[in-house]
């Protein structure tokens, strides 16, 4: 599914990252405790840790991608980015990376990094020594052992993301179309992520396939070997009520900037 939605914003001048880690100290090595522990991440960013755990995966009540709805257990817990990458966290990546930046920012610094393709964000998490979640991970931290329809809960509450029934404001531009991550505290999943739902569509590690569920693995499922298109999870913010369900599967050609697409990073201790 190719975007066509432009970039919108104005270019603000780049603040300096603030890490908040020391260089010796490299939390994300070691496993969390409990869900929702937080830790400042190997890029600055707050991850939370999401436990190890099984779930069914999947949903009888949307599109044919999604069925069937099949048992999956992921074996390691894994740290995994409390909100999407920011454009700050993306220019300071390509500040210390030597990145050419491929797009022009025109977004606010602290909004999700738009207009990246698949290879783009691997090479973003490459650099930092993560990795982007695979679908199973995504869909086990939006859902958890409750298996949640959407991040929050069981019922749609347009007020708690970005979305085509509650579009973000901003008091100095107007309407935009994304919003500040963590600007909806309240649509947070069982392990404290945020903006599961709407914002932004997100990268993941995995292969499309249509197909795919049929023949997953019960254990640590990685998507198929091969494909065409990249999955994208989490709808986004001109999606409805059915696209921002947390089972919900999106795809797109891995060379795809268009604008839609962004980036939480994931660490296996």
């Amino acid at each position: 599914m190719r975007s066509t939605v432009p970039v919108v914003a104005v270019l603000l001048l780049i603040a300096p990252l603030s890490h908040g880690v020391a260089q010796d100290r490299k939390p994300w090595l070691t496993p969390g405790t409990q869900a929702g522990q937080e830790i400042c991440g190997p890029d600055g960013g707050k991850m939370v840790w999401v436990p190890a755990g099984e779930f069914m995966m999947g949903s009888n009540d949307g599109r044919e991608d999604e069925r069937p709805v099949h048992s999956v257990r992921l074996t390691r817990g894994f740290w995994l980015g409390k909100c999407e990458v920011t454009v700050q966290q993306w220019l300071h990546y390509c500040k210390v990376a030597k990145v050419v930046l491929g797009t022009e920012i025109i977004t606010p610094l602290d909004h999700p990094m738009s207009g990246v393709s698949w290879h783009d964000v691997t090479a973003y998490c490459r650099f930092y020594g993560m990795a982007l979640p695979t679908e199973a991970q995504w869909e086990w931290a939006a859902r958890g052992p409750e298996e949640r329809k959407y991040p929050w809960g069981n019922q749609w509450n347009a007020r708690l993301c970005n979305n085509r029934d509650n579009p973000y404001v901003d008091g100095d531009m107007g309407m935009a179309f994304t919003a500040p991550v963590g600007h909806y505290p309240g649509g947070a999943s069982w392990c404290g992520a945020l903006d599961m739902a709407g914002n932004l569509a997100e990268w993941v590690a995995d292969w499309y396939s249509k197909t795919y569920y049929a023949i997953s693995p019960g254990v640590d499922p990685q998507g198929p070997a091969t494909g065409t298109e990249k999955v994208w999870r989490g709808g986004y913010c001109w999606g409805d009520a059915n696209q921002c369900r947390s089972a919900s599967r999106f795809a797109s050609e891995p060379d795809n900037d268009g604008g839609s697409g962004c980036l939480r990073a994931c660490y296996v201790p």
